[in-house]
């Protein structure tokens, strides 16, 4: 799937971001307002741990679907080439995305969900899609057990990964609108070929229907959700 490999990276900027600013917001009350300004200190003040936490989150996701088995990317971080090869995360990831095209593909990616925060936003679904040319990205079909887990595991590490860079020490009692919105929001990116059209009433069962394509996604969605929180030690509210 097209989709995937910018929709992963999408999936944890937005979700690391949300994950400082709700820390910034709840400690603010609505004393102070997020604008494009504020968002853009508040991320400065966390340039360092991006790219951090980037390596560290997304690289299982992009070995998983990159490659078959994790022993196939294994033996060739292992082999007598590529070994000596690896100084750093970057050369890592050259191999985790398994073709030059898509490292390419990751960077310009990586930059451009990184330009979008320090300008003040994470990057919009409008600007996601407009970013592609017509056709690159596809609608799925049927159920994408590996690429929903793939993004859910994004989604809620990244979020996590936010709260503690910025100073959220708690296990639990995070509200779960958070996240639902978060994965609302990027399920659309790795399932579909354009924004999803839907009715302000919409109910949520419905809502993520829509987004995930079909019930055995959203099923995956939710059940990866509910495994990775508990990784986490963390309970929603």
């Amino acid at each position: 799937m097209t989709n995937t490999q910018p929709a992963l990276i999408r999936a944890f900027f937005a979700s690391f971001a949300e994950g400082v600013l709700s820390v910034s917001a709840e400690r603010q009350a609505d004393s102070l307002e997020l604008t494009p300004q504020r968002v853009k200190q508040i991320m400065l003040e966390h340039y360092e741990e991006i790219s951090k936490h980037y390596f560290d989150i997304l690289f299982n996701p992009l070995a998983i679907v990159h490659y078959d088995t994790a022993e196939e990317l294994i033996a060739i971080l292992r082999s007598p080439d590529v070994a000596p090869t690896l100084k750093s995360p970057m050369d890592l990831f050259r191999h985790v995305c398994r073709t030059e095209e898509a490292h390419e593909d990751m960077v310009t990616e990586y930059r451009r969900n990184f330009t979008a925060l320090l300008s003040g936003k994470v990057m919009s679904l409008a600007d996601f899609f407009d970013g592609f040319p017509d056709g690159y990205l596809k609608d799925a079909n049927g159920h994408q057990e590996r690429e929903v887990q793939a993004l859910t595991q994004v989604v809620v590490k990244a979020f996590f990964a936010g709260r503690r860079c910025a100073g959220d020490e708690t296990t639990g009692g995070v509200n779960q609108v958070y996240l639902f919105r978060l994965l609302m929001d990027n399920m659309q990116c790795l399932l579909h070929a354009a924004p999803v059209a839907m009715d302000d009433d919409i109910d949520l069962t419905e809502a993520f229907l829509a987004v995930c394509r079909n019930e055995q996604n959203m099923n995956t969605m939710l059940q990866t959700m509910q495994a990775v929180l508990m990784e986490q030690g963390s309970d929603t509210v």
